[in-house]
């Protein structure tokens, strides 16, 4: 029987916690990697970073960078979906949308899709023309999205937000004309947000009189970590470059509070309660290859891979305090290693300081089709890339350019989510990068 308040809340909670827990990115790993120039309009970038953004892709390319360096780039992300969400046991009671002769509710888009991607970092020789240190401030995964309150997904999701930034301090070291090595140390801090309709059918128990038919339930983290980045640069001939480099991974604990605010319809009506909660989330390892040739004096190429060590990720653990009904959860993951292949040209040295940069990209979801979900959507994807990049005067150099993905069609119908989250869904996202660098000057080279 369920007569008091603190089951309710205990339920709430368990749901709150299986579906809402902080987001990864709907890139292959947790973060989106698409920061800087070479990256975003080449596609290619450890194999020859030589950028400021070598602090996040491969710290050994700031050995390319003579001097003192400021650099600032902002990325947008305008993601769009189309879901079409299958019904479960029971949403009839509280969805009265129609279904589909195949099976689903009407198709749904979010109302609001957006990410931002800010990347800030000053560079400078330290005492020898073989040392560099570099200070960087990026967020390479800040991203939300809502979907209508009263729409089909609302038991799934109405709102959400995830952002991760990182403050590094790298170093990096010509060792000789052929060979750079370079490492970094960050501070990560992880926030993440998460508003839903709480579904009143819970482990088979209809709590509709108690909390109504359209609870709303939120929760809110956030957590603090320390991580690291090591790379090599190494030049085999004057016209090949080659980058490899690695990011330490991190078992991050996201420490809130989960909220349940009964609807006007329960009995519970005007009395909100809450709990608190610590839930680990995994920041993998990642591995990073790449290459670059100059094929002429006007045309590079370049290819890499990115691999991130997902298949850790197989549990998410939730410990919970203040809740006597309550003590732990574990929800399913199931992830896969997951993987980016990606390559490109740039043309240089072209009339007026003038680069143009293409390139591609595949990129595989670690999410299996059992456990991806609204909240935590995953997706293989196709990347087009395209940019410019101007320097004036060997000062400055400025940099334009736009991705496009097409997220490939995606349908589930195991689903081990609560409630399930049996969808067929496909999208696209486009990102604008613009990206400033100004030499400030000579670096801080003692004379001999």
């Amino acid at each position: 029987m369920f007569g008091g308040s603190r089951c309710v809340r205990a339920l709430g909670l368990l749901v709150a916690l299986s579906a809402a827990s902080p987001r990864a990115a709907v890139a292959g790993g947790f973060a989106i990697p698409e920061i800087g120039a070479r990256k975003t309009g080449m596609g290619a970038v450890v194999g020859r970073p030589d950028e400021l953004d070598a602090v996040y892709h491969n710290p050994a390319g700031l050995t390319l960078l003579p001097g003192t360096w400021l650099s600032i780039s902002i990325g947008a992300s305008l993601p769009s979906s189309d879901f079409r969400l299958r019904p479960w046991p029971g949403s009839e009671k509280f969805i009265d949308a129609p279904v589909s002769s195949d099976g689903y509710y009407p198709e749904t888009q979010p109302t609001r899709a957006f990410g931002v991607i800010p990347f800030i970092a000053a560079s400078t020789n330290l005492l020898s023309d073989r040392l560099w240190i570099a200070a960087s401030l990026y967020v390479p995964n800040a991203q939300g999205g809502s979907f209508d309150p009263n729409g089909v997904t609302r038991f799934h999701l109405v709102d959400s937000y995830a952002v991760a930034g990182y403050g590094t301090l790298s170093l990096a070291w010509r060792v000789n004309d052929r060979l750079s090595i370079g490492a970094g140390l960050s501070l990560i801090y992880v926030r993440a947000y998460a508003d839903r309709r709480l579904f009143p059918i819970l482990a088979g128990h209809d709590l509709t009189a108690f909390l109504g038919k359209n609870a709303d339930l939120t929760l809110d983290g956030s957590g603090l970590d320390v991580g690291w980045n090591a790379g090599v640069l190494l030049w085999p001939t004057s016209s090949l470059s080659i980058g490899a480099a690695v990011i330490g991974g991190n078992h991050l604990d996201v420490k809130g509070g989960v909220t349940v605010t009964p609807s006007d319809d329960g009995f519970l009506s005007g009395n909100p309660f809450s709990g608190t909660q610590t839930t680990g989330i995994v920041i993998p390892w990642t591995l990073l290859l790449g290459a670059n040739l100059d094929v002429s004096r006007h045309v590079e190429i370049g290819a890499e891979l990115r691999y991130w060590y997902y298949a850790e990720f197989q549990n998410q653990h939730t410990s919970v305090e203040g809740i006597d009904l309550l003590k732990s959860l574990d929800s399913p993951k199931n992830y896969d290693n997951s993987w980016q292949v990606s390559g490109g040209v740039r043309v240089h040295d072209l009339p007026a300081g003038l680069e143009l940069m293409a390139g591609m990209h595949y990129d595989r979801s670690p999410a299996p089709d059992d456990t991806v979900s609204l909240d935590s959507p995953s997706f293989n994807h196709v990347g087009l890339h395209v940019g410019a990049r101007y320097t004036i005067r060997e000062r400055w150099r400025l940099a334009l350019t736009y991705a496009h993905y097409w997220y490939l069609e995606r349908s589930t119908d195991a689903s081990l989510t609560t409630p399930p989250s049996n969808f067929e869904a496909s999208g696209q996202n486009n990102i604008v990068t613009l990206a400033i660098e100004v030499m400030l000057g000579p670096g801080l080279v003692l004379k001999r």
